[in-house]
């Protein structure tokens, strides 16, 4: 039977799977060619979250912090599985595992970033184009490539989303923040399918049946997902109190620059939350699941980093051009003397509006080195002469806001 291919978001809850893939036909998750079969095993209960396993944070710690592999617990795991005489990946020395994920994972990942996530029939179609820049991984993930290797889920009782295969793939499209993630269903238990289908016995469902329930369900989730999610006042206060700075001593007196930013942003109807990039925030993000930039030695709230460390006035930004679809820096960019006017080109290069909140003043005689306030002449003229959609003055220290939108940015 031919599997169907789905999608998730990565920010969906992915859990691990208690089950054997004995119970479906194969020892191994990854040589299961059979899709969307009726699991009746009772009580399949769920574990842990799949970024609380080993794989995620190792890759966490390799790809966004920059560490070395050999720092990780995963890696620390793996290499005694091997000096007892396990080989993993066809590596039977660390030596041989360390030049694996140094050469085939990271070329996995970097291909992620460059092309996304593509689906099997895809990468195997830009294989065989002449003209495709599609690089392969290496010799073990192209001759895994095939309809039947995407990565597997199963659905749980409560519809919970049970992973399978790809642990590597997925781990990278998590952290890289893939919007749509292919996967196949091995199996749906059949207590999901009664709560979704009634007077209907799941055991007697045809394959294409199924096939229609899970694919209902999943393109749900994907949609809620992709729901935009904005910060209100009481989530506002309670988030300035969790990242307890001194920065949000007067929170109060800056919701409504704030408010107003969140309001820009729903003008720019971003496609998805992390289509917004949020610098320096503080702690304190506008759109829930925003990508956020800032550099580490500020970033000292616990339980909340950045999605990316990156000094601003370090060129060129890591995205590519228009990634985004709304950057935000709010009351940011009186910092990054000597360096303002580039940092304003940076965030036209890679995004289609902006929102900035900055003095046009600013005397703190300990910061006058790296600090200076902003004039919206200043800003018009390094956007070719265009000046912002909106621009709106707050009393005393807080300064102007300013809009760009497409139309405004396409000099």
């Amino acid at each position: 039977m031919c599997a169907a291919v789905y999608y998730i978001h990565f920010s969906a809850p992915v859990r691990e799977s208690p089950l054997s893939p004995r119970a479906f036909g194969s020892d191994n998750w990854g040589k299961v060619n059979s899709f969307e079969q009726v699991a009746a095993i009772e009580d399949i209960g769920i574990g842990p979250l799949f970024e609380d396993g080993m794989v995620y944070r190792a890759f966490e710690a390799v790809f966004r912090r920059g560490e070395p592999w050999h720092s990780t617990e995963w890696f620390k795991y793996n290499k005694k599985l091997i000096e007892a005489g396990r080989p993993l990946w066809n590596c039977t020395t660390t030596d041989a595992l360390k030049e694996r994920l140094n050469g085939e994972v990271r070329a996995l990942y970097r291909s992620m970033q460059t092309h996304g996530f593509l689906d099997q029939r895809t990468i195997a179609s830009r294989l065989g184009d002449q003209n495709s820049d599609l690089q392969i991984f290496g010799t073990n993930y192209h001759s895994s490539v095939g309809i039947n290797h995407e990565i597997k889920i199963g659905i749980g009782e409560q519809g919970d989303l049970l992973f399978l295969d790809g642990r590597h793939r997925l781990a990278a499209a998590k952290l890289l923040k893939i919007d749509r993630i292919p996967v196949r269903v091995v199996f749906v238990h059949r207590r999901f399918l009664e709560l979704r289908v009634r007077h209907v016995d799941p055991m007697a469902m045809d394959p294409e049946q199924v096939r229609q329930v899970v694919s209902l369900y999943l393109n749900e989730l994907l949609e809620r997902t992709l729901m935009i999610e904005y910060i209100d006042f009481d989530g506002y206060l309670a988030a300035t109190k969790a990242a307890s700075s001194g920065h949000w001593r007067n929170a109060a007196a800056r919701w409504d620059y704030h408010k107003t930013a969140t309001d820009f942003i729903r003008l720019s109807k971003p496609s998805a939350p992390n289509k917004v990039l949020e610098m320096g925030t503080m702690g304190v993000s506008l759109v829930k699941g925003s990508d956020t930039i800032d550099y580490a030695e500020k970033w000292n709230y616990p339980g909340f980093r950045p999605t990316f460390l990156h000094d601003a006035r370090t060129f060129p930004w890591p995205f590519k051009d228009k990634h985004y679809d709304v950057f935000v820096a709010l009351r940011v960019f009186h910092h990054l003397l000597p360096y303002q006017k580039e940092c304003f080109l940076e965030a036209k290069r890679i995004a289609k509006n902006i929102i900035l909140v900055v003095p046009e003043q600013y005397d703190v005689a300990e910061l006058k080195a790296t600090s200076a306030g902003i004039s919206e002449a200043q800003l018009t003229d390094w956007n070719g002469g265009i000046p912002p959609t909106v621009s709106a003055k707050y009393p005393d220290w807080i300064g102007k806001i300013y809009y760009w939108n497409e139309e405004a940015l396409a000099a």
